[in-house]
């Protein structure tokens, strides 16, 4: 039996097939699919997906399969990833210390599993679509076939959104395809539960419109944490979504072309006509949402809501107060007018970055130059060159000045990130102030930054420190240009990685 067709680091012979008869592979009979089913259940996590990418694509391609077969296996690989993904998943979003290297293993093993079960599951439906016979014989898992097709292009879309990336129209046309395949049979209302022995059920449809609402939700403006709290709060509310082929003016806001092969859109004009065509709304959900944020701005958390990680009431009120801004009857418009303008900017990274660039001035180590493409009185758009920002990412702090222009040092938060081609990456930064100002915090040495316009200090002030530091209980003193000041808190601001901002009132001390 040739090397060419052994499974790796395994020595059974997975491809070779004889005609007429069984495949001769490992999962075509009982016995050797248990040994490997066993097999999968242990080891490190990204290598158990690996295996089961192997397997998807081995079970796919290798003739001699009976329909039947197939899809049984496709379904049994599925649920074996299950514990593996999810062990990745909360490693990816646990571990914001990881390397480059590790960050890129864990997402890629990510994305490699949803697109071999999205692409397994796309040639079970070709299959089926095509021979009615075995559709009739397989009807009792079709439901389940096709929530879990819908759930495998979701997933890659998520997870494409967790890299600032898009996900790409073969991905969007995989997705409309496998619900059109639900709707043909008339499946896409049948809930059924996901995985067994999971108390999760679901519909096609609604797994549709859950990937539709988070895309909806412009998730590129959220850290990687919030994208995950946004879905699961999207799972949450689902029940209330609405999704029809027909458009009703004072209700639907967004539209998606099962055939398309694009992001759905806001129904800012009419779209274009297709048989694909629903329109679809957060409905009933939108109303629910504002039940969650009135209970979040108390400092509470729903009691049935399943966040997978812990999480303050604070951050989950701002994920809350996101998807409400874009769930809403009017689209969110930018507050301040943006005009095209071409600066080389002088960039660090982080906290501790800003906190260098003041004490060291314009040639801190470190710094990176990027360029401007427009700017406003509040934001900045930038392009971020092949070379630089490996550590970009939604939720960073940065410093900006303007190379050749004044010493001031301003901070802003990404709040959109996006990859361009050629490595590229488009940057938009939300500033919070003309100028930053290193100050002490409770007797501290320089270790928060003052965000202000000038160096003529407001009733109210913004100061950024280190994650953890704001709290509404403590009013800490804060030294400035030679005086004291009383910080009284007013509220929780912004945050991101590893800093947040609040905004005190200040009271200078005699």
């Amino acid at each position: 039996m040739p090397d060419s067709c052994r499974r790796p680091g395994n020595d059974i012979v997975v491809m070779k097939w004889l005609g007429g008869g069984k495949p001769d592979h490992p999962l075509a009979n009982e016995k050797g699919a248990k040994e490997v089913f066993d097999a999968l259940k242990e080891g490190e996590a990204a290598q158990a997906i690996e295996d089961i990418r192997h397997w998807l694509v081995s079970v796919a391609s290798t003739e001699g399969f009976k329909v039947e077969r197939r899809v049984e296996l496709i379904l049994q690989l599925d649920e074996a990833a299950q514990p593996h993904q999810q062990k990745i998943a909360r490693d990816y979003l646990t571990n914001p210390s990881r390397s480059k290297f590790q960050e890129t293993r864990l997402w890629g093993a990510q994305v490699g599993l949803w697109t071999d079960l999205g692409a397994a599951y796309a040639a079970l439906i070709d299959l089926l679509a095509a021979d009615s016979g075995s559709a009739s014989r397989l009807k009792p898992q079709l439901a389940t076939l096709c929530v879990r097709a819908v759930r495998a292009n979701a997933a890659q879309i998520k997870w494409h959104c967790m890299h600032y990336e898009p996900a790409g129209s073969a991905v969007w046309a995989s997705l409309g395809k496998a619900y059109a395949f639900a709707e043909m049979k008339k499946l896409q209302q049948e809930s059924v539960p996901v995985y067994p022995r999971a108390a999760l059920a679901s519909s096609a449809e609604r797994e549709l419109l859950k990937t539709l609402m988070l895309a909806a939700s412009s998730p590129d403006c959220l850290m990687p944490l919030d994208i995950d709290l946004a879905e699961r709060l999207v799972t949450y509310l689902s029940a209330g979504f609405v999704l029809t082929g027909t458009h009703q003016p004072q209700s639907m806001h967004y539209w998606f072309d099962l055939a398309g092969g694009m992001a759905p859109k806001r129904l800012t004009q009419t779209p274009p006509a297709s048989a694909g065509l629903r329109y679809f709304s957060s409905g009933e959900a939108n109303a629910k949402l504002d039940g969650m944020i009135r209970i979040a701005e108390t400092g509470a958390l729903p009691s049935d809501l399943q966040l997978g990680v812990a999480c303050e009431a604070s951050k989950l009120l701002g994920v809350l107060r996101h998807l409400k801004l874009y769930w809403g009857t009017t689209p969110p418009v930018r507050k301040h007018d943006r005009y095209e303008v071409m600066h080389r900017l002088n960039v660090v990274n982080g906290l501790d970055g800003v906190l260098a660039r003041l004490a060291e001035g314009p040639s801190t180590a470190g710094a990176e130059s990027w360029v401007t493409y427009d700017i406003s009185s509040g934001g900045i758009g930038a392009v971020v060159g092949a070379t630089q920002g490996d550590w970009l990412g939604i939720g960073r702090l940065v410093g900006l000045s303007v190379e050749g222009g004044s010493n001031a040092c301003s901070v802003g938060r990404v709040v959109r990130c996006l990859r361009l081609p050629e490595k590229q990456v488009s940057v938009g930064i939300r500033t919070f102030a003309k100028e930053a100002f290193a100050v002490s915090i409770g007797g501290g040495e320089n270790d928060a930054l003052l965000l202000n316009d000038g160096r003529t200090l407001k009733d109210e002030v913004l100061v950024c420190g280190r994650e953890g530091s704001f709290d509404k209980r403590s009013s800490p003193t804060m030294a400035f240009d030679g005086a004291n000041y009383l910080l009284m808190p007013v509220e929780f601001s912004e945050y991101g990685e590893g800093f947040e901002v609040g905004r005190y009132r200040a009271i200078k001390q005699g």
